[in-house]
């Protein structure tokens, strides 16, 4: 109970009033950067010089939507407050500060009498030390909101505009995808710190794996955490997560060196007319989540899209007015960056069809303003493809004399390494070497060597979709949980020079076979098996995973062993990039 009260002494609430002005934007905006009103200047002022202080947290009692968390998505609208509506939201606003009043010991509102009229005071005095309505007129509550700001700020302003400066190798990006794990999980015991997730001890990889480093900083696509997980995910709006947004870089862990950089994710709407987030959603979002560099709202080219009786070839039309479309939203987020006097530094993308389709629109992002430009829809392309593009777009680069910072997303390619470092590529991102711990049956591990080794796959016999699978081989269940030990102990007995190659081997082999490989597959894995042990690659990796682990990072088994190996890939993959002449 005492870290809960030293918690909760620390929490400061501030309730503000909605206001007339609205920005008239298609979509959603967080509430804090719909309004216009004086409040909401304030506050955007304050945040162009300052973090936004740990102690905060900002809702808003709005006509429309009643009492929310500060950084709910709204929409545009236009509804005063009646006093019907008053007496209709009363009971629920009280109810919720009650609620909040659980993880906050202060509350002040900054109101218009309307709105100040529905605050029950006597009732929140029971639950908050202190309960403030702030007096006065608009002025006076300007100057009382500002004062109320810096008095939360412990911290020094933030940071001044940071620049990206050409490396002598390009920087790398690890894209997210949620891989954060229990630093507290009992690999011996196959048992988490706790057996709910917002209770385990979990960090991110690029945390647990210091004191190396594993990349420049981590890729945030906006589509997809704007969902029910992630940095970005959507909660309800009376939840105390509401209330204020985290940074980047405190959900992350990163260090002030490595970057947050924020995209649109443009594949997760590929298949919809027009991109699922708006230009002022964006640059509203990367801006309150303290991004360092934000991409522009880009819609893909794709030559076919799922329909329902296969794919359907596009019209050159629809993939060229998809290139419009991103080039138009590429100057209308510079614009409205500039409006909004963000911090975070502007990133143009760049949609094609083909080498030349993509070098011809270079001077119009030039004239933009952009010193920052990135390629986007490179995934699906071949090597020999991206090698034009990325040769073609250098010579008009040459040809306008400008040297801006070029970014490819979502591709490695380890094959034109080489040349995108002779072409003065700056930084790229992927996944690939992160998710192949998983996704490959032998390129799971790559070794300090360079050669990637495969995962010993020792499946948990609980999991629903393994527990199908085996309940087919028509063994029982005790025999099942025999294998699945004895695999377990026989691998770990071997790391300690305990245990034969060839027992062990044949028992993983045998729990193996109960999932109903096939014969020839069956095979390849024994091979590879035996070339992963004979090898033991964990025992000359001195990197924080392989050190904590040992061969429990070599066994296909969860997420915390399959991520961890994930990062140890990564962590390789980086160590290339610093090494490659």
């Amino acid at each position: 109970m005492v870290g809960f009260t030293e918690q909760k002494s620390k929490r400061q609430l501030v309730v503000l009033g909605c206001s007339d002005r609205k920005l008239e934007v298609d979509g959603t905006l967080p509430a804090v950067s719909m309004y216009d009103g004086p409040m909401y200047r304030v506050l955007r002022n304050y945040l162009r010089d300052h973090h936004w202080p740990n102690s905060l947290s900002i809702a808003v009692l709005s006509a429309k939507y009643g009492l929310i968390g500060g950084i709910s998505p709204i929409e545009s609208y236009n509804q005063r407050l009646t006093a019907d509506r008053a007496r209709e939201l009363s009971g629920n606003v009280t109810e919720t500060l009650l609620s909040w009043g659980m993880s906050h010991n202060r509350v002040d509102f900054v109101l218009g009498k309307d709105y100040a009229a529905i605050i029950d005071e006597p009732a929140l005095r029971t639950f908050y030390k202190s309960c403030e309505v702030v007096p006065g007129g608009i002025g006076l509550k300007q100057q009382q909101f500002r004062d109320l700001l810096y008095s939360a700020s412990r911290q020094s302003p933030r940071r001044g505009d940071r620049k990206l400066t050409p490396k002598t190798r390009p920087l790398y990006f690890l894209p997210d995808w949620d891989d954060f794990i229990d630093e507290s999980y009992d690999y011996e015991n196959d048992q988490f710190s706790s057996p709910t997730r917002a209770d385990r001890h979990e960090k991110h990889t690029i945390q647990l794996m210091r004191p190396k480093r594993m990349c420049d900083g981590v890729l945030v696509s906006l589509a997809q955490n704007l969902g029910t997980k992630g940095l970005l995910k959507r909660v309800d709006a009376t939840d105390t997560e509401s209330l204020r947004p985290k940074s980047v870089k405190s959900h992350f862990g990163l260090t002030e060196n490595q970057w947050g950089f924020g995209d649109c994710g443009a594949f997760s709407y590929v298949a919809e007319p027009e991109p699922t987030i708006s230009v002022e959603q964006a640059v509203a979002l990367y801006d309150l989540y303290d991004f360092d560099l934000g991409a522009s709202v880009d819609h893909i080219p794709v030559a076919a899209l799922p329909g329902e009786n296969g794919m359907v070839a596009q019209s050159e039309y629809k993939r060229r007015r998809r290139i419009s479309l991103t080039r138009s939203n590429a100057a209308d987020f510079i614009s409205e960056h500039s409006r909004r006097k963000a911090r975070f530094t502007p990133i143009g993308v760049i949609q094609g069809l083909g080498a030349k389709s993509y070098a011809n629109q270079i001077g119009d992002y030039l004239e933009m303003g952009y010193d920052h430009i990135a390629l986007g829809g490179l995934v699906p392309r071949k090597d020999s493809d991206i090698e034009a593009i990325v040769k073609a777009v250098h010579k008009e680069l040459k040809r306008h004399k400008q040297h801006p910072w070029v970014h490819l997303l979502g591709v490695f390619r380890p094959r034109l390494q080489e040349l995108f470092r002779e072409l003065g590529i700056a930084s790229f991102d992927s996944a690939t070497y992160f998710r192949k711990a998983w996704l490959r049956s032998d390129q799971n591990y790559l070794g300090r060597n360079g050669e990637w080794y495969a995962a010993i796959r020792v499946p948990p016999s609980g999991d629903p979709r393994v527990l199908k699978r085996l309940k087919q081989s028509n063994v029982s269940h005790c025999k099942i949980q025999r294998l699945e030990d004895a695999s377990l102990c026989g691998l770990r007995d071997y790391a300690r020079g305990a245990a034969a190659i060839d027992d062990v081997l044949a028992v993983v082999m045998e729990y193996d076979r109960l999932l109903a490989r096939a014969e020839d597959l069956d095979s390849r894995l024994l091979d590879s098996y035996r070339r992963t042990l004979l090898a033991k690659p964990w025992t000359s990796c001195e990197c924080p995973m392989c050190k904590k682990l040992g061969i429990d990072v070599l066994i296909f088994r969860g997420k915390n062993r399959n991520k961890s190996r994930g990062a140890h890939n990564t962590l390789m993959l980086y160590h290339m990039l610093g090494t490659r002449k």
